[in-house]
């Protein structure tokens, strides 16, 4: 999580750009994560998905296209989301979902949405969390930043 936050540091300060920061991303996407506290509520596995808001679903569609070169997952009018070999990476131009990285999701073991918010509201309260249509507990870390604990299979 180091890296993941470090990586968040140097975008905001503008130290790296948008590329700069997605590749970072992947990156850690395709590392091997390191064993778990044994004091951890969760067992985080994988990097699930980064969500990027966009004011234009097609031209940065095609910008991420040419530049990863990796398939389409899904899409519709108003948002593409593109398979990664361990993740997916989606772009969304919708109500609620501010320009740049909206959030990111973490896959963890044996998730169940209302226990995984009950737990959290429990031994993390000042991280507000929340569910959305029934299986999508999302957070606000500390800075504020918005994240989301899922199913390591979520949208595989």
């Amino acid at each position: 999580m180091r890296d993941f936050e470090r990586l968040v540091d140097l975008y905001d300060s503008r130290a790296i750009g948008r590329r700069e920061l997605l590749a970072g991303l992947v990156m850690i996407g395709v590392g091997r994560a390191p064993a778990a506290s044994a004091q951890a509520p969760f067992r985080g596995r994988t990097l699930n998905h980064v969500s990027l808001g966009v004011t234009d679903v097609a031209r940065s569609k095609s910008f991420y296209q040419r530049l990863l070169g990796v398939p389409l997952r899904d899409e519709g009018s108003d948002y593409c989301e593109f398979r990664l070999e361990n993740a997916f990476f989606g772009l969304y131009k919708q109500p609620g979902v501010r320009n740049g990285i909206d959030h990111f999701a973490i896959g963890v073991d044996d998730y169940k949405p209302a226990a995984v918010l009950e737990k959290l509201k429990r031994e993390f309260p000042g991280s507000s969390p929340w569910l959305e249509n029934e299986d999508q507990v999302y957070f606000r870390d500390p800075d504020g930043a918005k994240g989301q604990l899922t199913a390591t299979d979520y949208k595989r």
